[in-house]
């Protein structure tokens, strides 16, 4: 019998990847999924993407350009969102809206739209062409 591969899915596992100081909040969410799952006597559910969003990234990324600018937190956040831009699994449309709805649309304005151009202009064009009228305050 072969083993499956651990997956938290798109957006828990670029998390993990791209922000070793949200694994315990990943973690956390597992967690409490596994304990959920022995209460109500049944089998666990992946955590929903959105909640990877929510507690793990956003507590890391909500202050990007309004506190002083940590430069390698900012490429990091390029990365993530650079891949999730990318990615064209089955569930592109939903990893698509969590991006959209839950880590971008919190941080649009003229302070985070700067910090990102000192660090990764060319995301900015990214994003915006996926989401017209997100970060066009300069």
């Amino acid at each position: 019998m072969s083993a499956q591969p651990w997956t938290f899915g798109p957006v828990g596992d670029l998390a993990w990847r791209h922000f070793p100081e949200a694994r315990e909040q990943i973690a956390d969410l597992v967690c409490t999924e596994l304990q959920r799952a022995i209460d109500a006597d049944r089998t666990p559910q992946p955590v929903d993407q959105f909640e990877y969003a929510v507690h793990a990234v956003g507590p890391l990324v909500r202050e990007l350009g309004l506190v002083d600018l940590d430069r390698d937190l900012v490429r990091r956040f390029g990365l993530f969102c650079r891949d999730l831009l990318g990615y064209t699994g089955p569930d592109a449309y939903d990893v698509s809206y969590v991006l959209g709805m839950y880590v971008l649309d919190g941080l649009d304005g003229a302070p985070v739209v700067r910090a990102i151009r000192q660090v990764d202009p060319g995301l900015i064009d990214l994003v915006r062409a996926r989401y017209p009228g997100m970060w066009v305050e300069e």
